[in-house]
């Protein structure tokens, strides 16, 4: 016991990786840590015994389990250094000879945990093998025993794996890209069933998160060659989708390095065509599958910036496929196009937060001068708004439109939010709309510079909304409580109206907003009002149907 104590006082908090920040919040958190501390302690001492006693069964299952739950309870409570020896540790367990399958998956699993935050462990702190893992994807993914039953092997595990491969390319070392190269280049013939193995194993392991320092030794080995791989097969073969996931990938993780401008006409021409989109009355049939709509709309996000003319292929590509949006159009291609905008808007979202974010991921800094700008911003939601705005009268993908519209109303909801309330005015447009404005309650209800008309739209809204609760119809009447809900949950139903009175710093709209609160009362005595005629209509229908 004095042993722990002495542990547990020697412990800095302030070096932990990224302990889990609400415990401290918690009247008990000198408890907390203690507890922590002594747990931490006791599954190193155990994981310790069990390789040195080379016993993996069953302790190595069991306290791996309760290292995933301590992160789970505690997060990272620990410091580099034992983060570092936790990597190394499961690393080397991977490397044993005849190491079971179930072992296997749970190394993948602590491994994709311990590296999942990648700002906490850079590239000068770790350096994996990327053979290692190489050995493992063959055994799992590329092994035909499964199919005649003769090994039997984890559920999810070759999710496990991908999942652990991803998280550990960013820590491959810079000679690595060479020795991948060394090894699939001659597999890469076109003609030959092996050339799908090649990229496959190429869309897993080729480095792209070296810095610029090392470009030289990174894409620059490959790049060029791969892209006139891609521009000389047309026939949409099986691989394409892997070459498309390495285009996307280097794209997104060295924004500014790369010179995608002479590329921007095959590329925008091939994403056209792969919508599949038909002709007058012949539907375009596919024979293989079409790009992954989020990889595509990364690839193109990536593309952006410094003055690039991609913004604009954008809009061609919109202008060219405009018409399909309209929900008169319907077919297996709109489901596509409407994920794209969605996609779209979420990978230019993540982009501008990432870039802009205090404390930069250590492989996603583009240089400054290519960073999205305010116009770039403005520019990228008016290009995407008008088909959003079209694609959310769509009832088969209602769910995407609105998600793209709550991306869109994040980046400039001045642009978004006005537009969506004056369609309120439409009674056959009521379901859409409201499902669309619950999504972005909270940038209706927030105050920002560009945006400080927002909060007068909240009394007006609450009040127009309240007729869509109707017996008679169920699902506009759960949007509508789902609108008020969204909003509730934002706003204190209290009325400031006289703070106008007692508080000479308000702005304009600041006043209209305190004067609008005066409804509240009015507001609720009729929401109150309406539940309880639909509830005593409800119970009323039951009893008779008894």
């Amino acid at each position: 016991m004095h042993n722990k104590q002495q542990y547990i006082d020697k412990l800095d908090i302030d070096k932990f990786q990224k302990p889990n920040i609400y415990n401290k919040f918690l009247p008990f958190y000198d408890t907390v840590k203690q507890q922590s501390a002594e747990s931490f302690k006791e599954i190193c001492e155990n994981l310790s015994r069990i390789i040195q006693l080379r016993e993996l069964r069953p302790g190595f299952p069991l306290w791996s389990s309760k290292l995933q739950q301590f992160i789970s309870l505690y997060g990272f409570c620990f410091n580099k250094n034992d983060h570092l020896k936790l990597i190394h540790l499961y690393l080397s367990v991977l490397t044993i000879p005849n190491l079971n399958y179930s072992n296997a998956k749970t190394c993948f699993d602590i491994i994709d945990e311990l590296l999942n935050k990648s700002r906490l462990i850079t590239r000068d702190n770790l350096i994996v093998d990327w053979r290692q893992l190489y050995t493992w994807v063959k055994l799992i993914l590329f092994n035909n025993d499964e199919s005649y039953s003769l090994i039997a092997l984890p559920n999810d595990i070759e999710k496990s794996l991908l999942y652990c491969v991803r998280s550990c390319r960013p820590y491959f070392s810079a000679a690595s890209t060479q020795e991948i190269l060394d090894e699939f280049r001659p597999w890469l013939c076109p003609f030959d069933s092996a050339f799908s193995d090649a990229m496959c194993y190429l869309d897993l392991f080729l480095p792209v998160h070296l810095p610029p320092d090392l470009h030289d030794q990174g894409f620059k080995l490959w790049l060029p060659e791969f892209l006139g791989i891609w521009e000389s097969v047309c026939s949409n073969p099986e691989w394409e989708q892997n070459m498309i996931n390495i285009f996307s990938f280097v794209a997104w993780c060295n924004i500014g390095y790369v010179e995608w401008e002479p590329w921007l006409p095959k590329i925008f021409t091939r994403i056209l065509k792969n919508f599949s989109l038909p002709v007058a009355n012949v539907q375009v049939s596919s024979q293989t599958q079409n790009y992954s709509i989020s990889i595509t709309a990364t690839w193109i996000v990536a593309m952006m910036g410094n003055g690039s003319s991609c913004l604009q292929y954008l809009k061609d590509l919109f202008t060219a496929i405009k018409s399909f949006y309209h929900p008169s159009n319907t077919g297996d291609f709109q489901q596509d196009l409407v994920s794209f905008l969605s996609k779209l808007s979420q990978a230019f979202l993540d982009r501008v937060h990432l870039e802009r974010k205090s404390n930069p991921v250590w492989h996603f800094n583009p240089p400054s001068s290519y960073r999205i700008t305010e116009n770039e911003i403005t520019d990228f939601v008016n290009c995407v708004k008008e088909c959003v705005f079209i694609s959310i009268f769509n009832k088969a993908h209602l769910e995407e439109a609105a998600k793209a519209c709550q991306y869109l109303s994040m980046l400039r909801p001045e642009l978004i939010v006005p537009p969506l309330v004056e369609f309120m005015t439409e009674p056959h447009r009521f379901t859409s709309i409201i499902t669309c404005l619950a999504d972005m309650a909270r940038q209706i209800v927030r105050q920002t510079p560009d945006f400080s008309q927002g909060q007068t739209y909240v009394i007006p809204l609450l009040m127009a909304v309240l007729p869509g609760i109707d017996s008679n119809d169920f699902k506009k009447t759960a949007v509508t409580f789902q609108f008020l809900n969204a909003i509730l949950m934002l706003v204190t139903c209290v009325d400031c109206s006289s703070a106008v009175h007692t508080r000479n710093d308000l702005t304009e709209i600041e006043k209209e907003v305190c004067l609008s609160t005066a409804k509240f009362e009015d507001f609720i005595t009729e929401f109150l009002n309406r539940t309880f005629q639909m509830i005593d209509t409800l119970s009323t229908e039951m009893s008779d149907a008894v």
